[in-house]
């Protein structure tokens, strides 16, 4: 009986291993939700906050900015207080492909020229503002805003 329950433990113990192993990575969409869900309790931002994120639209407040920037940051798309076309393009390699990463790439280098934050703005969060801007501005050009 106990030379079973050996053999049983080991056999979960290899099951375990193999599935662990061919575990898909999340895909683009589950990572931006598991971040803006981490922003949204962080900040305790309102639904419509997080919302933006798939919408053309600008944040109005204070808490639609700080989501947007919250979430930013945690995808690495701003970057010790600036945008981050390092990894703005690295996260345009995991979703695009072909002529859409070519696109989003020149996306990436114009959000680089336009997504500053003016000396002397003290609006709190504008740096996410600002980003959002470029984004909605320019990524027209590419299918960069999801369906609904």
């Amino acid at each position: 009986m106990a030379f079973k329950l050996v053999v049983l433990a080991a056999l979960c113990v290899y099951v375990q291993a193999q599935s662990s192993s061919t575990t898909l990575a999340p895909t683009m969409a589950q990572k931006v939700n598991a971040v803006a869900t981490k922003c949204k309790t962080e900040l305790n931002s309102p639904p419509e906050a997080v919302a933006l994120l798939g919408a053309k639209s600008l944040p109005t407040d204070e808490k639609q900015r700080c989501c947007l920037e919250c979430v930013y940051k945690n995808l690495g798309i701003i970057k010790d207080n600036k945008f981050s076309p390092e990894g703005s393009k690295a996260l345009a390699a995991q979703r695009f492909k072909g002529d859409e990463l070519t696109k989003a790439n020149k996306l990436v280098e114009t959000c680089a020229k336009e997504a500053v934050v003016a000396a002397g703005n003290t609006e709190k969060c504008a740096l996410g503002k600002s980003v959002r801007s470029c984004f909605v501005k320019n990524g027209e050009k590419i299918d960069f805003f999801p369906k609904a």
